[in-house]
C-alpha cells in the first residue's frame, strides 16, 4: 500500500454506512492509545475534516473515515481498502507521510486495544507481561508488534 490520508474535501463525502458497522455501538476507551468511534461519531468527525483548508497541499484519495482517536491528538483511519490507518499529529502538521498502515480491520484494531487494555491494568508492566502483550499483537496481525507507533510501557 501506498501512503494516503483522509479526503481533500473537494466534493461532499457521504460516508458508506456499511463500511463502519463492525465499529462499537457507542464511542469507548479500549485503552489509552485507542478511542474507537461509534458510527455516528466517525462519520461526525469526519465531516468536520472536509476543510480543504485543513489538508492544505495534500492530494490524497476519496473513502477515509475517522473511526478513532487516542485524545492527544492521533488518530485513527479506516482507508478506503478497509484497512486501519494511524496518523501521528506531531506538532499539528498534516502530511501524507505522517499515515502509517497497521494492516488491521477494524474488528482486529478494536482486539488490539483490549489486549493494551489489559497490559495497562499492570501498575508495572514486567518483561513477561510485555512479551504476552507483543505476542498477542503479533497473533492478531504478523509482526504487529513492531509496526505499532507507541511504546508499549
Amino acid at each position: 500500500m501506498s501512503p494516503g490520508g483522509p479526503d481533500d474535501g473537494a466534493e461532499p463525502f457521504t460516508v458508506d454506512a456499511r463500511r463502519l458497522r463492525t465499529l462499537p455501538a457507542s464511542t469507548v476507551e479500549l485503552c489509552g492509545d485507542i478511542t474507537a468511534f461509534d458510527a455516528r461519531r466517525a462519520e461526525a468527525e469526519t465531516r468536520e475534516r472536509q476543510d480543504p483548508l485543513y489538508w492544505v497541499d495534500l492530494e490524497v484519495p476519496r473513502g477515509w473515515v475517522l473511526v478513532g482517536d487516542n485524545g492527544q491528538g492521533d488518530e485513527w483511519w479506516l482507508g478506503p481498502r478497509g484497512d486501519v490507518w494511524f496518523f501521528d499529529h506531531v506538532d499539528g502538521e498534516r502530511a501524507v507521510s505522517r499515515f502509517a498502515p497497521m494492516h488491521l480491520s477494524i474488528t482486529q484494531w478494536l482486539m488490539v486495544g483490549h489486549v493494551l487494555h489489559a497490559l495497562e491494568q499492570f501498575d508495572e508492566a514486567n518483561d513477561a507481561a510485555v512479551e504476552r502483550t507483543l505476542a498477542a499483537l503479533d497473533a492478531i496481525s504478523p509482526e504487529l508488534g513492531v509496526r505499532w507507533p507507541y511504546e508499549l510501557v
